[in-house]
This record gives structure tokens, C-alpha cells and sequence, in this order.
């Protein structure tokens, strides 16, 4: 996919409905552990990141917004060495899709996020491979996880194929 450092993919009312028809299971961290060995784990959410770290588990890549649902102001405070990133609501910057791609290719890492991270999983999934387990919170219900495989990772890609690109330069 050719991205355009700036640019960002809006996405729809369909496209929010179709993300919320293909959520993952309800999960705990013994249940990735148990059912996903050697998995790489990957997690949206501060609280989801929160939980697999004491829980003993460390993600491939998180992506935190340092807020929760109850937008208590440091209740998750930033961590040095994180990749600070902005990304509107209802939207998925380029540049976002470029420093996940670029953490994939790399070690992984942590992504701090001004705006909302929630959509991060759509790139998460485009990028990740097959032997992935991407997790985030589901407010007021728990944590989901949704294992990455062909058929996954080919629903991500139509979604974004369908998304409408805002040029920002």
C-alpha cells in the first residue's frame, strides 16, 4: 500500500457498524497464554496494556492514548522512549500506519497516541503476521483478542480498500 506521510483514512458509519459486528472474543491473559503460544501479542488500550503487564506479559507493541473511558487526567503517564503520535477521532493517520508498519519491521515498541487509539488494531492487523494475537478493551465488557489469520487480515484489508482518503498536505 502506497502511503502519503500527513494523509489519513476516514472512516464511515459502515465501516465503524462492520468493525463492531467483527469483534474478537472475550479473553483473559491465561486464555492468550494457554490458547496462543509464542504468540506475538499486540495491545490496544491503557487498560489492556495495564492488564497484560501484571499479568507478566510485555506486547510486541502497545498503543495507549493515557486515557480510559473515565478520562481520569494521569491516570497512565506517558513512558520515555514512546512514539508520540496524533490521530483524530474517527480516523487512521498514514502516519500512524507508517510507524506500526515500521515497529512490525522492527522491534516492536510503545505508541503514545494525542486522539483516539482504538482503530489502531485495523493497522495493527494489516501489518501483523499470521502467528499474532491483537488484544484491546471492550468498555464496560473486558478485554477481546482477536488471533490474526488469512481470513482476518483479508477483512482489514477490505475495510481499508473501502475507507476514504483525506489528502492533508
Amino acid at each position: 500500500m502506497q502511503l502519503k506521510s500527513g494523509n489519513e483514512f476516514v472512516i464511515s458509519e459502515e465501516i465503524r457498524i462492520e468493525i463492531t459486528r467483527n469483534n474478537g472474543v472475550i479473553c483473559t491473559p491465561d486464555n492468550i497464554l494457554k490458547e496462543h503460544p509464542g504468540a506475538r501479542i499486540v495491545s490496544v488500550g491503557d487498560v489492556t496494556t495495564e492488564v497484560l503487564h501484571k499479568a507478566g506479559i510485555a506486547p510486541f507493541i502497545e498503543v495507549v492514548d493515557l486515557k480510559t473511558k473515565r478520562g481520569r487526567e494521569g491516570e497512565f503517564p506517558s513512558v520515555p522512549g514512546s512514539h508520540r503520535i496524533k490521530n483524530d477521532p474517527a480516523t487512521l493517520s498514514q502516519d500512524l500506519f507508517l510507524l506500526i508498519e515500521s515497529l512490525f519491521e522492527g522491534n516492536g515498541g510503545r505508541i503514545e497516541i494525542d486522539g483516539e487509539e482504538d482503530l489502531a488494531v485495523i493497522p495493527i492487523i494489516f501489518y501483523s503476521d499470521l502467528n499474532t494475537v491483537v488484544t484491546y478493551g471492550i468498555p464496560d465488557v473486558g478485554m477481546a483478542c482477536i488471533p490474526v489469520n488469512l481470513e482476518v487480515k483479508k477483512l482489514v484489508t477490505q475495510m481499508i480498500e473501502r475507507m476514504e482518503v483525506r489528502c492533508q498536505n
